[in-house]
């Protein structure tokens, strides 16, 4: 009986093959594994949260894409009250994002995703003295745009 060995790149090629393979089989049979949570600052699980200057400051909570933040105001005093009532549009210091989805948080200069992405944190990430704080709606996505807040 006679024993062949395959090189050890050939063994590991066949290892990826298989593991993308049994990706695909999951994937297709419509199999979905939870992602785990990612918290980032003062924001509930699930949420995308921003606040008016810092994180002690009033907080507004996303859970889904919102294309105008001019009917959105700072409601959350649970870490601080300034800027409490203040509307959100174009007044956001800081931003947190408590994904249980892997979704990255997207926020736009403009009403309706316009005027180009001004910044986006990514799952678990803050994002902190945002210069400006001109952010008027916020898009959610799981793919990563690049150049994401994450600490």
């Amino acid at each position: 009986m006679s024993m062949t060995l395959r090189p050890r790149w050939a063994r590991s090629r066949r290892a990826l093959a298989a593991t993308a393979g049994l990706a695909a089989a999951l994937t297709v049979g419509g199999v979905v594994t939870a992602s785990p949570a990612s918290a980032g600052t003062h924001c509930s699980s699930g949420y995308h949260c921003v606040f008016w200057s810092t994180f002690s400051s009033a907080r507004h909570s996303y859970f889904n894409s919102d294309s105008n933040f001019t009917n959105d105001t700072f409601n959350s005093t649970t870490y601080g009250t300034a800027g409490s009532g203040a509307t959100v549009n174009d007044n956001v210091g800081y931003a947190s994002n408590s994904s249980t989805g892997s979704y990255y948080s997207r926020y736009y200069l403009d009403i309706n995703y316009g005027g180009g992405m001004v910044f986006c944190v990514a799952p678990g990430g803050d994002a902190d003295a945002i210069v400006g704080g001109s952010a008027s709606s916020l898009s959610l996505t799981t793919s990563n745009p690049g150049g994401c807040w994450d600490d």
